[in-house]
């Protein structure tokens, strides 16, 4: 039996019907996917205030989001923005990406940033910071509410989970999405940037699309040759009508994704529960009473330190399961190579895994995957 790692959950003839919807119309008539694309995942977020800017990737997003709160300009070396290093290296790439320096912090076990972590990392260089709602695990948002330092929240992986009964992208600070291939919502390659802020709103949608100061498809509709329409010297940062399509149809069955991942998780709990003490096992989907929705957007195993996890595995991914190392530290990469003491991080970066997981395994698949991983560890002890 081959399992593999993950797996979208997509509606394929709903999908494929919007897609020729967009190649019907040779982009000439409609008006572009994006601006239903931002409505659509507003109107899911129940978010009357928000604005929301589609963008051509969750990097970019982040990216946009750090120029957003330095009124447009890039940031310098003094330029401190906290983030945490178990994350992925967009996270902090994000940072250098726009001049800024990272500092990074540590996660709890829920494998999020906290607040007293935090703090201690809070200078007179502080520009802002970076909470990464991770693997869909919102952070405890009300902590941070008084420091009066600008907040992104990188919901890369947030995207249907709550935090104390919204949506996580509904927050008063900046956020951020992914619709990366491997995420539960997935454009195939995306992204999204959400501010209350109508000036930041303005500027971004100037500068996602080469600075102009008028839409495309407003330019499109002229009559006669617009002058200076740039104001700003950009790029095109867009997203495409084609993965905005995709989105829109994806987000029809979205509900429906969370519930079968809510399944699935709960079973491989409670089946991997039950050999965890004999096994030294422990289970890294910890979920905070403050979440009161999830959405399971991997599933996360934490092994003994009596095991090589990269030997498991090579392992497994030998008798065809799909697995691979849990969330690398980005202070660790080469590109970086600092020396901090991040101790929960470090837990996570050398014992983490995630195991197969996505909306459509069966109950069967999971009994394997179980199988698989038990006469693995067998093997080593």
């Amino acid at each position: 039996m081959k399992i593999p790692l993950g797996k979208p959950y997509i509606k394929t003839e709903v999908a494929l019907e919007a897609i020729k919807e967009v190649l019907d119309s040779r982009w000439i008539s409609g008006g572009p996917k994006i601006n239903e694309f931002e409505e659509k995942i507003k109107e899911y977020n129940n978010d009357s205030e928000g604005h929301y800017i589609a963008v051509s990737n969750g990097t970019v997003a982040i990216e946009l989001a750090l120029l957003a709160i330095n009124k447009g300009k890039r940031l310098t070396e003094n330029d401190e923005v906290i983030v945490p290093s178990w994350s992925w290296v967009a996270s902090g790439f994000a940072v250098s990406n726009v001049g800024g320096t990272p500092i990074w912090c540590d996660v709890n076990e829920y494998g999020v940033p906290y607040i007293g972590d935090v703090k201690s990392r809070i200078t007179s260089n502080t520009k802002a910071i970076i909470l990464v709602n991770q693997m869909g695990v919102p952070c405890d948002l009300d902590a941070f509410e008084n420091l009066n330092i600008p907040i992104i929240e990188d919901s890369a992986c947030g995207f249907g989970s709550e935090y104390k009964g919204k949506k996580i992208g509904n927050s008063k600070n900046i956020n951020t999405y992914s619709f990366q291939a491997r995420k539960c919502l997935t454009t195939g390659e995306g992204g999204m940037i959400i501010t209350r802020n109508s000036s930041q709103a303005e500027w971004l949608r100037s500068y996602r699309a080469f600075g102009t100061s008028i839409s495309p498809l407003e330019r499109d509709k002229a009559q006669f040759l617009l002058k200076e329409q740039f104001e700003n010297i950009s790029s095109n940062y867009k997203m495409g009508d084609i993965p905005c399509a995709l989105g829109i149809a994806q987000l029809k069955s979205f509900d429906e994704e969370v519930k079968l991942r809510s399944i699935a998780g709960e079973y491989y709990n409670s089946k991997l529960n039950e050999i965890a003490k004999e096994y030294d096992l422990e289970i890294g989907n910890k979920i905070p009473d403050y979440c009161t929705r999830y959405n399971w957007q991997n599933f996360h195993l934490i092994l003994g330190e009596k095991y090589n996890r990269d030997q498991v595995v090579d392992l497994l991914r030998k008798r065809n399961i799909g697995c691979k190392w849990d969330i690398q530290a980005i202070h660790l990469e080469p590109a970086y190579s600092h020396s901090v003491d991040l101790p929960q991080t470090i837990k996570f970066h050398n014992q983490g895994l995630w195991l197969a997981f996505y909306a459509e395994i069966t109950k069967e698949e999971q009994d394997h995957v179980i199988i698989q991983l038990k006469e693995v560890l067998d093997e080593l002890k």
